[in-house]
């Protein structure tokens, strides 16, 4: 199955973060690269967060950001991922969010994330 990336889980992963969880992990770890897949709009949230400092990296930004893209399969918002992320059903109003799950919903991939709010929304699969 296919594997959608929420940004947490990314910079986690590339990271070695231990927040990542195991059972995430080993589902990233045992998947093709090419079923490795992260929206384009997470290099845009990742960027906010450190230019905002909340996220700290070990290299020069654009150039974490930049392997960060080349490492998955960046998958560009499109219209229909669009309309149908501010259609879906969360309470959150988070649109990073939104995308990501209209995303994994569109190419039928499950959604790599700890959010709860998502999870308990049942409206993607969700592997943490």
């Amino acid at each position: 199955m296919r594997l959608l990336l929420d940004t947490h889980a990314a910079l986690w992963l590339v990271q070695g973060d231990a927040r990542l969880g195991d059972a995430a992990r080993r589902r990233i770890e045992s998947a093709e690269r090419s079923d490795l897949l992260i929206s384009d709009l997470l290099l845009l949230e990742l960027a906010m967060l450190i230019r905002k400092g909340r996220v700290t990296v070990k290299t020069e930004p654009t150039a974490f950001v930049d392997g960060l893209s080349r490492r998955f399969t960046v998958v560009p918002l499109d219209a229909a991922i669009a309309v149908r992320a501010m259609d879906l059903p969360l309470p959150q109003g988070d649109p990073f969010d939104r995308v990501f799950v209209a995303t994994a919903l569109a190419l039928d991939a499950a959604l790599v994330t700890r959010d709860a709010t998502i999870h308990d929304s049942g409206l993607v699969p969700v592997a943490w």
